[in-house]
């Protein structure tokens, strides 16, 4: 004959278990779902972040000058070739070229044939054109 005090105890195990898991089920769920929409939420946070710091970047480029002291002076050299692969590299006309360096056209058309060279200030701004890209030399541009 069965121990009713074992069976008794057993029955209100598995009624307890049954109970716990049909509160505890939906709670899982639940946590499940909000690690999925923390996971999303950091990940766009980790885009947005990058995209601010290039905005920043370029915020930072087009409000200082080309023509800004430079901490160090370098001694690279802005040879007629390298003008004007960076200038068609950015997509820019002799004249608009001009335009952000403060220069004639004539001087840019000078220094890309090797007829004169750009004084020290106009090289380094040269230099710093290097860094730039598409959008930061449109943005200079316009504004």
């Amino acid at each position: 004959m069965p121990n009713v005090a074992q069976v008794l105890k057993e029955e209100i195990t598995r009624l307890a278990r049954r109970e716990v898991r049909a509160v505890c089920n939906p709670l899982r769920e639940q946590v499940r779902s909000l690690r999925e929409t923390v996971k999303k939420q950091q990940e766009i946070i980790r885009r947005l972040e990058k995209s601010l710091s290039k905005m920043a970047d370029v915020s930072a480029v087009t409000t200082t000058s080309l023509f800004a002291p430079e901490e160090e002076e370098t001694r690279a050299r802005a040879t007629p070739a390298s003008i004007r692969r960076h200038r068609h590299r950015l997509g820019l006309s002799q004249a608009a070229l001009g335009e952000l360096l403060k220069v004639s056209t004539n001087s840019v058309a000078n220094w890309e044939s090797g007829a004169s060279k750009p004084r020290p200030q106009h090289r380094m701004a040269l230099l710093r054109l290097r860094d730039l890209g598409v959008r930061d030399v449109a943005s200079m541009l316009e504004g």
